[in-house]
């Protein structure tokens, strides 16, 4: 790579995309990808393997204020080895962005100053509604349910990301 699109392709590092193609892009070969749920008071989190090909329920952060929750965020980050994050984007059932979704996209622009890596804003829509379904059916309490929904649904979501990227890499070697 030239000097001109090393310098492009630093600064961008750093930006939000809803674009799977982009971000995949900024994603280093050997690396994990940490996965947010974010609510009001709580925020799941997920990471994958080193391979990208599996997401796993990672920790529960309880919402403090900004600063403390993005420092708890960068420790993650920092102790696993994540080159790039995904964030749960709650969009309307129309598609279009709320106020919600809103929130979360400010959310991700004061991470983003703090932790320069790619963020994939994904949708979200439905994701709790089948993760609840799935713990139901496999028989957890509702008490339980709200205790591992944050968590499973950052799991739920990055694995949908990681299926599509490692689906893309399949259709593309095979072609």
């Amino acid at each position: 790579m030239n000097s001109i699109n090393s310098i492009v392709h630093t600064k961008c590092k750093s930006t939000i995309t809803f674009d799977i193609n982009i971000f995949k892009s900024f994603l280093s070969f050997k690396g994990k990808v940490l996965s947010l749920d974010t609510s009001k008071n709580m925020i799941g989190t997920a990471l994958s393997d080193d391979r990208k090909k599996v997401a796993l329920s990672h920790i529960l952060i309880e919402r403090k204020k900004l600063d403390k929750d993005i420092n708890k965020i960068q420790l993650i980050v920092e102790n696993n080895n994540v080159d790039g994050l995904v964030i749960g984007l709650p969009l309307n059932k129309d598609g279009s962005k709320g106020r919600q979704a809103q929130s979360i996209i400010t959310f991700a622009g004061n991470l983003r100053k703090k932790i320069e890596l790619p963020v994939l804003m994904w949708d979200e829509r439905f994701s709790t509604e089948g993760i609840q379904r799935e713990m139901i059916n496999n028989g957890l309490k509702k008490k339980n349910i709200k205790k591992y929904i944050d968590c499973a649904s950052a799991t739920w979501v990055l694995q949908g990301v990681l299926d599509r990227i490692n689906y893309d890499a399949e259709v593309k070697y095979e072609n």
